[in-house]
């Protein structure tokens, strides 16, 4: 009976150290960078969350609540990473190309998410959302 409970599990035969080792800069700027960076803006009062949903969130549970939102990506993150190594067996290119796409996608938001932050917490104007009311002045 336990066998096939973990066949059937999410992680069953995922490497996991491989996980976190293609994860690392996703862990470094995604994760950390922007938790740290976001928990000091709010804190010292340099910024606030934009995000509404996590500004909610925050504001109801605590600020350190956004921790779970960060554990919930990367439970997310994990459970994309076992449905395409599993969905692409056989056809190892195709298997590289998803993977890595995701995961440079998301340390390059990481990346941006910082800068944004970093650029908010100096006082400068928000790039996006410079680029946000931009394109509302051109819809409106």
């Amino acid at each position: 009976m336990t066998r096939s409970v973990e066949k059937s599990s999410l992680v069953y035969g995922v490497d996991l150290y491989g996980f976190l080792r293609d994860i690392k800069f996703v862990l470094l700027f995604y994760v950390i960078g922007d938790l740290l960076t976001t928990i000091y803006a709010i804190e010292t009062g340099l910024a606030q969350e934009g995000n509404p949903a996590v500004s909610t969130f925050a504001s109801m549970h605590g600020l350190y609540s956004i921790i779970l939102f960060k554990v919930f990506f990367l439970m997310a993150l994990l459970g994309s990473y076992a449905y395409i190594i599993r969905s692409s067996k056989g056809k190892k290119h195709d298997q590289a190309f998803a993977w890595n796409a995701l995961r440079h996608t998301i340390a390059i938001m990481g990346v941006m998410i910082m800068f944004n932050n970093l650029l908010v917490m100096g006082g400068y104007d928000s790039p996006v959302y410079l680029v946000l009311s931009y394109a509302a002045s051109l819809l409106a």
